[in-house]
């Protein structure tokens, strides 16, 4: 069915972009709404659920690309965290020499 509502959206040129543009789609859609309800919209699955395909099914059916979401944001954590992980390393690295030279200058 969520291939069905992709094709219909694109057609119309009402297509949903966020979750919440879905939900509101499917509930003043009734034959739509009947179908996924049927299916279990609202008590196995929600439109959070249901968005994702929606957005692919759109692109094949030829509609307008998915908007940028949180999936965009991960290669810029990915870096803050390598240079995050870098940064306490080199810390580790200072002390460790630290602790060695003030060491061997006490044995000496």
């Amino acid at each position: 069915m969520t291939r069905e509502t992709a094709s219909r959206m694109v057609r119309d040129g009402n297509v949903a972009q966020t979750p919440e543009e879905l939900e509101a789609w499917i509930a003043n859609t009734p034959d739509v709404r009947e179908v996924f309800e049927r299916d279990g919209y609202n008590r196995d699955f929600t439109a959070h659920d249901v968005f994702p395909l929606l957005q692919v099914f759109v692109a094949q059916a030829g509609g307008p690309a998915a908007p940028a979401g949180p999936a965009d944001e991960a290669p810029a954590r990915s870096f803050q965290t390598w240079l995050l992980a870098g940064f306490l390393l080199l810390v580790f690295v200072v002390l460790v020499y630290a602790l060695v030279t003030n060491a061997s200058s006490q044995v000496m």
